[in-house]
């Protein structure tokens, strides 16, 4: 792995060095993949708050909780079980069959170790959870780490073909028939057991269908030579993004710990709404690697495409976040039901979180791309370090509300991220701030205002 003073080399697919002027052809390229892509995460919005709501007024909160608690461990074992060597062969010149069969045993490999090392902590969670209501759910899910792991090498094979109109059309095609048979066991009094069903389904048929058109056959082999820089490179990636993916276990681990199911489901209901809503950022993020490795030899222009696109996200987001704080308080109660109104308390504090996350996350690409991925692990460790200890501190204190605090709070780490950059191309924030802080104002002010009115 190059160090962090090494000096930048493309990353992209193709390694020969072109000039500014030169990048038309991609630009197009990458223009149409942010708009299918775009597109999919939109389309992905509503058919996700469609099951959301599906979920939370057949199933009700308790089996809601259950839910979230297991796919919350076990979700985060999945991304874990890539170890970063996905991302690893859509940045790689030439990945030949060797690399794509070692890839395979690779992720195979973790997925299985993962798996039955989570399953033999399951007495573990029992005592700290103090129920066994969630095994069984749990256990199901674990059993499809490898199918969701995977599929990030077919998926992997289509970014670098750039086929993001298959991806999106892919992952919008599981999504939905999940959404289908999770509805329809929803509808037959399932439980829990309706997400649990949609999720493997949603897993199953993504794999096949992004196996199908790559033409992957999942061979399995094993090369040294291509098994050392994927694990190097990985290594770091995989322990950045991770640790960013730890801030997922705070909610059914610590908030299920002091409040309880019920408590995990009112703050996963204010997250997945935040996060449905600023999921175009996503997109975003999930181009930018391909896009900006293409530019990195030109600083100036680099740092320009940055701060158009955080820009752009922010102007976007913005409006979307504060248009649910104002309307929330009204929809909530005629969709979910009464009971469901505790999220609309969490929800402001979610939605800054999310609007600030964006103008970080872009910036965090850059420097995987520059190949600074252990600069972002630090932040990203301080980060969830911030969310858990100040949920544990102010929880027992100050209940739910608490973890809306813990989310601000943790937002202080990402100064690492913007120290990090500033050394290689800058970023001015003058025509950003303004929106920024008026956004984030209004995400408190508007439910304040509501509260005052009623």
């Amino acid at each position: 792995m190059r160090s962090q003073t090494d000096a930048p080399v493309l990353s992209s697919p193709t390694d020969a060095a072109v000039d500014v002027n030169a990048h038309s052809p991609f630009c197009r390229e990458t223009g149409r993949g942010a708009i299918y892509l775009a597109a999919r995460y939109g389309l992905g919005v509503i058919i996700g708050v469609g099951n959301m709501l599906v979920m939370t007024w057949w199933i009700g909160p308790h089996a809601y909780g259950l839910f979230v608690t297991a796919i919350g461990l076990v979700a985060f074992l999945a991304v874990v079980a890539r170890c970063g060597i996905d991302t690893y062969l859509v940045r790689s010149k030439t990945p030949d069959v060797g690399a794509y069969g070692t890839a395979t045993s690779l992720i195979l490999g973790a997925s299985l170790g993962l798996g039955l090392a989570a399953a033999a902590a399951t007495p573990l969670l029992v005592h700290w959870y103090g129920n066994r209501e969630f095994v069984p759910p749990y256990l199901v899910l674990l059993a499809a780490i490898p199918v969701s792991a995977l599929t990030g090498i077919p998926m992997a094979m289509l970014e670098r073909g750039l086929e993001f109109r298959r991806i999106a059309g892919i992952e919008l095609a599981g999504q939905s028939l999940g959404l289908v048979v999770a509805a329809l066991l929803a509808w037959l009094k399932a439980g829990v057991w309706a997400p649990v069903a949609g999720q493997v389904v949603w897993q199953l048929c993504t794999l096949i269908a992004a196996s199908s058109c790559a033409a992957n056959p999942f061979r399995l082999s094993f090369e040294l030579k291509h098994a050392r820089p994927m694990l190097s490179y990985g290594i770091g990636l995989t322990a950045s993004l991770r640790i960013w993916q730890l801030r997922t276990l705070v909610n059914p681990v610590i908030v299920g710990r002091f409040v309880g199911a019920e408590g995990v489901a009112y703050v996963a209901l204010a997250i997945r709404i935040a996060e449905s809503l600023g999921s175009f950022r996503l997109a975003a993020g999930r181009m930018a690697i391909a896009a900006l490795a293409r530019l990195q030899d030109d600083r100036e222009e680099f740092r320009g495409m940055l701060e158009r696109a955080l820009y752009l996200q922010v102007v976007t987001l913005g409006p979307l976040l504060c248009a649910f704080a104002l309307l929330g308080p009204y929809v909530v109660p005629h969709l979910m039901g009464t009971g469901w109104m505790p999220s609309m308390r969490i929800y402001p504090f979610a939605a800054a979180g999310v609007l600030v996350n964006s103008v970080y996350n872009l910036q965090a690409s850059a420097l995987f791309v520059v190949g600074k991925q252990w600069l972002v692990l630090q932040a990203y460790l301080a980060h969830v370090f911030l969310l858990a200890i100040t949920t544990v501190v102010l929880l027992p204190r100050l209940g739910l509300i608490a973890y809306g605090w813990a989310e601000l709070i943790a937002c202080g780490a990402y100064c690492l991220i913007h120290f990090g950059l500033a050394g290689m191309a800058p970023i001015s924030y003058q025509r950003l701030r303004p929106w920024l802080a008026g956004f984030v104002a209004g995400l408190f002010l508007v439910p304040i205002s509501y509260t005052l009115l009623a």
